[in-house]
């Protein structure tokens, strides 16, 4: 009977200890913060004044700016306790990004971001890894706001926008999958502007 208790015992014991185990060596990918927890102005129209002397004339050139912002991430990987000669690391291979404006009746079309960012394991959760991103590109902002709709002597707010980013990639050891996700609010409009200097 007690040779059977221990037994029990013993077998319990291992498995919780597995059980353990299992749940550590799980990978865990986080994004710790996008532009540091700040919304963000995109200026849709960005004006450039200068005189042509050859015309005699000021010419104005206006564009789209793209905007990019610092992202920080965090990958807690404790893995199965061999030595290796290739550290643990998450590699972000793509960044999707949903868009919701005020009205829900007309979308937004999703962005894929293709990218490629390291993010070193961490056993101790304490270190980050940052990079930067492009979330509203020229292109797309082009689509829904035409920067010749805009004047360089007016203000214009045209949309209070959440941008949710999925980021998605692959453990560099395991070859799992790993995924993350961080929100961002993007305020898009058209913002005063120094008609001297582009992105001013």
């Amino acid at each position: 009977m007690r040779r059977s208790l221990i037994g029990l015992l013993t077998v319990v014991a291992v498995s919780a200890l597995l059980f353990t185990t299992g749940c550590e060596r799980s990978s865990v990918l986080r994004v710790v913060s996008i532009n540091g927890g700040n919304s963000i102005q995109s200026d849709l129209a960005d004006f450039f004044t200068y005189f042509d002397k050859v015309d005699s004339e000021w010419i104005t050139i206006t564009q789209s700016p793209a905007d990019s912002v610092e992202i920080q991430m965090q990958y807690v990987e404790i893995g199965a306790g061999l030595p290796t000669w290739t550290p643990y690391e998450a590699i972000i291979n793509k960044a999707r990004i949903k868009y919701e404006g005020n009205d829900p009746s007309a979308p937004y079309d999703e962005a894929v971001v293709n990218m490629t960012a390291y993010v070193l394991a961490d056993q101790a959760n304490k270190k980050t890894t940052k990079f930067w991103m492009t979330v509203a590109s020229s292109a797309w902002k082009a689509k829904y706001y035409p920067s010749d709709d805009y004047d360089p002597t007016t203000v214009e707010l045209e949309d209070n926008v959440k941008a949710t980013i999925t980021f998605s990639g692959w453990d560099s050891v395991a070859l799992r999958t790993v995924e993350a996700k961080g929100t961002l609010q993007i305020e898009f409009g058209n913002f005063y502007d120094d008609p001297t200097k582009f992105g001013k």
